[in-house]
């Protein structure tokens, strides 16, 4: 049978039998800091932006008088200096360029406060009307998304991040959309895709002293990432911060080996670290294999090769262009009068995809590689 990106992507979700990320129809969270919500977060799957013909439907009651030719886009990035960052700035640019949208991005730098800075510029200025972005904090970010945003005419679509308190903890399916925002996109920190991952790592290396080349320090990637594999039962001798760069992942893993000579895994966030990672482990004269890669983030055809030589165990199936082309879509078929998914995940070259049928990103290896074709990233 001919493989497809669509038939990998979601084939081999369902006969992994992955549990439901985001689609579980579980209450957000409450709490004092913005975690609870005046507006009505529906429990059903199914909860989809109404189509309007008076506007956007954003869950407030009150719809947003914004027509597609109307479109004034803004892209506020956590972070460019990344390679999601990157992909994800990308991914907008092309789209809105499909749609002859004018678009400006802002870079957040990984700062919280100057991020929520450019959300005040950008939602109280006047010259845009929509939004997509990756929030650095959900609930300082709340207000001015949620809140401010619908009063001020202007359509928010949340990118990986959930805002207001809907952690991954307490908040599944719908409850992970907030109303005052038009949709929630692409979870790929959420606590049951990154423990997928980390377990399906811990079954192909039986576990044993691991360290992980990590993003940057105190970013959500990097939590998330610390807490599934310290969930998983991993014994972590180091977990190194990083910037991405290769040169970062090569200099980690050499002194990492000359002080654990016992390591058997390394866990990676990018393609860029399992780069810098391989090169160390081959400088060291380690045979393919002889330490185990696991990967978050990643699917292209490079990744892939290195999956079936047996130098990387597990990698993942996920494309952060994708994800932003899937948002700014999302708000380009509601500003058109079409109804959208308040949670969804992206798929192949951005389609929207109603999340409910797999934990995303879903992790492949050696066995199941071949179910899968490169995403492009």
């Amino acid at each position: 049978m001919r493989k497809t990106r669509f038939r990998g992507f979601w084939g081999y979700a369902i006969a992994a039998g992955l549990i439901v990320m985001a689609s579980l129809a579980l209450a957000a969270c409450g709490g004092s800091d913005g975690g609870s919500s005046s507006g009505s977060a529906t429990n059903d799957d199914e909860s989809t932006a109404a189509a309007a013909t008076e506007g956007v439907d954003v869950g407030t009651g009150t719809p947003i008088p914004v027509g597609r030719e109307e479109l004034k886009l803004a892209f506020v990035a956590s972070g460019l200096s990344s390679p999601a960052g990157a992909s994800q700035k990308r991914g907008v640019e092309k789209i809105a360029s499909k749609y002859n949208i004018p678009v400006e991005v802002f870079d957040g730098q990984f700062d919280p406060a100057r991020q929520f800075s450019l959300f005040r510029n950008v939602v109280e200025g006047g010259k845009y009307n929509a939004v997509v972005t990756v929030p650095l904090s959900g609930d300082q970010s709340c207000e001015i998304l949620s809140k401010t945003a619908p009063s001020k005419d202007t359509i928010v679509s949340v990118m990986i991040i959930p805002i207001c308190g809907r952690d991954f903890e307490s908040a599944k399916g719908n409850g992970l959309w907030e109303p005052g925002t038009l949709d929630t996109v692409g979870i790929t920190t959420n606590k049951e895709g990154l423990e997928n991952v980390a377990e399906t790592c811990k079954a192909e290396t039986g576990g044993g002293e691991t360290i992980l080349i990590n993003g940057q320090s105190g970013s959500p990637n990097y939590e998330a990432m610390t807490a599934a594999f310290e969930s998983a039962g991993f014994d972590i001798v180091a977990n190194y911060a990083t910037n991405y760069d290769p040169s970062e992942a090569l200099e980690k893993t050499s002194a990492a080996l000359l002080s654990n000579p016992d390591l058997k895994v390394i866990a990676t966030t990018s393609p860029l670290l399992v780069q810098g990672a391989t090169q160390a482990l081959k400088s060291a004269g380690k045979a393919p294999g002889a330490v185990k890669i696991c990967n978050i983030y990643g699917g292209s055809e490079q990744m892939m090769d290195l999956v079936r030589s047996g130098e990387l165990t597990v990698d993942t199936y996920a494309n952060t262009e994708w994800v932003a082309i899937a948002a700014v879509q999302s708000i380009v078929d509601a500003a058109e009068g079409k109804p959208i998914p308040r949670v969804s995940v992206p798929g192949p070259n951005g389609t929207i995809v109603k999340s409910g049928t797999m934990d995303w990103p879903p992790p492949y290896t050696k066995k199941t590689v071949a179910q899968f074709e490169p995403n492009g990233d």
